[in-house]
């Protein structure tokens, strides 16, 4: 029995010694842009937006990034939306299994609702799986003007090469 608690703890903290050296990057990223359109499931409804993504590791290695942050679904997809809302927001991310904080950036397929009449709210949140990274998103948004976005759709964080 001593044996076998043995390889336990050995094993546990092989995998504790493993966890800290696991390659993890946490984000923020703050964006300010614009959406509008006309889409009942066929149309076209976009956003367009600047933004500051900030990464911190697990070891205290810190990244910053100014991005272009789009979203655009295909013209015919599950999406109803329709006005103009210019959106401000904050999101949480993680990246897994990188050593590379750039992995926030690519394309990200995003579950998503906001509305306003005047001033409204907003959620997002978003998946992104490139093999062996996985990277997850969460966001809140503050709207300004009318309209209603609800649906599935695909998001773009790119590097700002005007703020680079």
């Amino acid at each position: 029995m001593k044996k076998v608690m043995l390889v336990i703890a050995m094993v546990l903290g092989t995998a504790s010694a493993h966890a800290l050296e696991a390659p993890a990057w946490a984000c923020n990223l703050a964006f300010k842009g614009e959406a509008r359109g006309f889409k009942v499931i066929l149309g076209d409804y976009a956003y367009q937006g600047k933004g500051d993504l900030n990464c911190v590791s697990l070891s205290g290695a810190t990244a910053h990034y100014p991005v272009n942050v789009t979203m655009k679904a295909k013209p015919l997809s599950p999406q109803i939306a329709f006005g103009r809302m210019e959106l401000t927001g904050q999101a949480a991310e993680i990246a897994l299994f990188d050593t590379n904080p750039a992995s926030i950036l690519g394309t990200y397929y995003v579950a998503q609702a906001q509305g306003a009449i005047l001033g409204g709210v907003g959620l997002i949140t978003a998946t992104r799986v490139d093999l062996p990274t996985m990277a997850l998103k969460v966001s809140l948004q503050f709207a300004k003007g009318f309209g209603v976005n609800l649906g599935l759709n695909r998001m773009d964080i790119t590097l700002d090469q005007d703020r680079n």
